[in-house]
């Protein structure tokens, strides 16, 4: 304990003059912040001279770093004496000159005393190490409040209570239970001291480590929002790693000021959120005193602020890692490999997280060509490229870093991916070397370079090697192209040409589609298509009004899109409504059919797979169904239970069952459709789409309809 003698009491809080209930205050001038992260003197108030109490190992971790500035220790009971070679004196009285930063390692009881001494002497900057203060609520609370008000009325800013502390590697400050912090060039800000840990085993590992790490604890006075908007403008970080459970109640806005601001700077945030889940949020509540908010919201702020949200410690290390080494990129992937597998698996991977395989110049392909043995497959535009049969790379290693130098110049080629085995080639470990070596000086001349190997994680040394060369490596490339996609700038393919009607062989008349549907059970609204004018008058009597026009159209999905469509059309309208039609579409013929009433839109369809043969699709229909795709896939033959099980299986069941005092919908008819459709579509070999099916509480209609024939 240090210079207090009797635990404050609730009552002396409650009658203390100015006390406010409101924690922290706003975000201060960077000078202030510059007393935490540049102090030229730090206090430990509550130094110790045994091992593993945190008053004596900040000192010896100080120390081991080489803190830069003054330092010295403070307990009463330890007068004159020195630890790890710093002085240590009885009191704050007792250091002589100004005071930057001091860390209070001393118990909850004890901290309003010993944060009222930091106070009297001017203190710019406090971390306060103790826990059980507002997190617990009750008297707890009460006392960090109290010990707010204190260093606000001082013009001190405060880190904590209840955090992790504070590591700033750039001077050597040490003020953790945890040493082992790798340095680096990422400002890591946590609400959990576990995460921190782990994510600083799982970066030295990786190869990448921390400017700095703050642990918030309770965000009494220095809060997120302070610190991301600190190291925005700091020129000791390149990256900025959030670990967040919640923000101080009305930071929001300043969060993504400072969001904002690294964004600008060019400093990629990455932000890990725990309490995502309901119980998760209540853990977080009881962990930091903070507010959650909503998971959905938290992404949106973070996307349209430029941060990248990740799910775990693990995908945050391997995004940091990306970012650190490669910073940003392009999506077009060179992928070399060692195995068949490993190809098919990079490129799925590559192209899972939107990214793209390479189209190579005519000499790129060339070179790759010369290099490649013999025996290797070579696929067209010879990307990827596989090194595993005779000649390979396990008879000359080297031949990976020299197919990485052919494409690294071709201008098609924003990043080369190395995935396999590459690390393992112990019979060859002097040419596997040479070739670490020739990978690392194409890293170091700016060539975008990651590598997925099976090693990773072993003490192979080339692997090893790669990591201390700025290569970043993963041990599956899934991870690896999640990674990338968080640096890689996004891929945008030129459109592609509409298809014609006459390019799609197979394709069925509208009035066909509707007699083979109607043939297998389908309950189809009549229909008529109509080429002429004076085929119109016929077809609207035998359809009946209100009517709906539409361009015959099978291959034009939303016909409502580019204007192919008029809806409650009388029978004196019908002429005018067609000639305006044809107007925009003079070779059309059009589809006469009743204006339908609305209900839930749903989408029925089947279709044939090369390798399962034909299966059935039901989901979510109407112009939105591309746009948030919820289906179910069903193989065939099909039954209504299995149909039925599909249905209730959607994101969009609860419409189905009835939502909000709305019926539901006759879920026995579109078990009945979805059997129809698949048992037309094996009969007679098609493609069939219902889209969209309106789904009334009894019946359904198919609103539109098209057909293609197999081959």
């Amino acid at each position: 304990m240090v210079g207090i003698s009797a635990r404050t009491t609730l009552e002396e809080l409650r009658t203390s003059t100015g006390a406010s209930s409101e924690a922290g205050t706003p975000a201060g001038e960077r000078s202030a912040l510059d007393a935490l992260f540049h102090p030229g003197t730090l206090a430990v108030l509550g130094a110790s001279r045994r091992p593993g109490k945190l008053g004596h190992d900040v000192l010896v971790g100080c120390a081991a770093r080489g803190f830069r500035g003054r330092l010295v220790g403070v307990n009463p009971a330890a007068d004159g004496e020195a630890v790890a070679g710093w002085p240590v004196v009885s009191s704050l009285e007792s250091v002589e000159g100004p005071i930057d930063l001091a860390l209070v390692a001393v118990p909850a009881s004890a901290t309003l005393e010993v944060v009222r001494q930091c106070a009297a002497r001017k203190v710019k900057a406090a971390v306060l190490a103790a826990s059980g203060l507002g997190e617990l609520g009750g008297e707890g609370a009460a006392l960090e409040q109290e010990i707010g008000r204190v260093a606000r009325q001082a013009g001190m800013r405060l880190v904590g209570p209840n955090g992790f502390g504070l590591f700033v590697a750039p001077e050597g400050v040490v003020l953790t239970g945890w040493q082992d912090i790798p340095s680096g060039r990422v400002a890591l800000v946590t609400q959990s001291g576990n995460v921190a840990i782990a994510l600083s085993v799982l970066c030295r590992r990786a190869g990448i480590g921390f400017s700095s790490c703050t642990g918030l604890g309770n965000q009494l006075d220095v809060d997120a929002a302070d610190l991301v908007a600190y190291h925005a403008a700091s020129p000791d970080s390149d990256a900025v790693a959030l670990y967040l459970e919640g923000l101080r109640p009305g930071s929001g806005p300043r969060m993504r000021e400072a969001l904002l601001a690294c964004r600008a700077a060019g400093k990629p945030v990455v932000v890990l959120k725990g309490g995502r889940s309901s119980g998760g949020a209540a853990a977080a509540a009881t962990h930091t005193g903070a507010l959650g908010g909503d998971g959905r919201l938290w992404d949106a702020v973070l996307a349209a602020s430029g941060a990248r949200s990740v799910a775990s410690t693990e995908e945050m290390v391997d995004v940091l890692t990306a970012v650190v080494q490669v910073r940003r990129t392009g999506g077009r992937a060179l992928v070399l490999t060692d195995g068949g597998g490993d190809s098919v698996l990079a490129v799925d991977a590559l192209v899972s997280a939107g990214l793209q395989v390479a189209r190579l110049s005519p000499s790129t392909e060339q070179a790759l060509d010369a290099l490649a043995p013999p025996d290797a497959p070579r696929v067209a535009g010879r990307n990827p490229v596989t090194l595993d049969t005779a000649g390979g790379l396990e008879e000359d290693p080297r031949l990976l870093s020299r197919c990485a130098a052919a494409g690294a110049s071709d201008e098609g080629v924003d990043v080369i991916v190395v995935s396999g085995t590459f690390g393992g080639y112990r019979a060859r470990r002097a040419e596997e070397l040479e070739a670490v070596d020739g990978l690392v000086a194409l890293r170091r001349s700016g060539t975008a370079l990651l590598v997925h190997s099976a090693f990773d994680g072993t003490d192979e040394e080339p692997v090893s090697r790669l990591r201390a060369g700025g290569v970043p490596v993963y041990p599956t490339v899934q991870r690896l192209a999640r990674a990338l996609a968080a640096v890689a700038e996004p891929v945008v393919e030129p459109s592609a040409p509409r298809r014609s009607e006459a390019g799609a062989p197979g394709l069925l008349p509208t009035a066909e589609t509707a007699r083979l549907l109607a043939s297998v059970g389908a309950v189809v609204p009549p229909i008529v298509v109509a080429s002429a004018e004076d085929e119109l008058a016929s077809a609207a009597s035998a359809v009946g009004a209100p009517l709906c026009l539409k361009v015959e159209r099978p291959l034009l999905s939303h016909k409502s899109d580019v204007g192919g469509v008029r809806l409650g059309i009388s029978a004196d309208e019908v002429v005018p409504a067609a000639r305006e039609l044809w107007g925009r579409f003079p070779d059309a013929s059009l589809v006469v059919m009743p204006m339908l009433a609305p209900g839930v839109e749903l989408l029925v369809g089947a279709a044939r797979d090369e390798t399962f043969g034909h299966f059935v699709t039901v989901g979510r229909g109407g112009v939105t169904a591309e746009l948030d795709p919820d289906v179910a896939f069903l193989p065939t033959p099909l039954t209504k239970e299995e149909a039925r099980r599909a249905w209730l299986s959607l994101r969009c069941a609860p419409l189905l069952s009835g939502w909000r005092g709305r019926p539901g919908v006759d879920l026995d008819a579109l078990c009945e459709l979805a059997v129809a459709v698949g048992a037309l579509a094996v009969g007679q070999d098609l493609s069939v789409e219902c889209n969209p099916v309106i789904a009334y509480d009894s019946g359904y209609a198919i609103a539109d309809l098209r057909a293609v024939r197999a081959g």
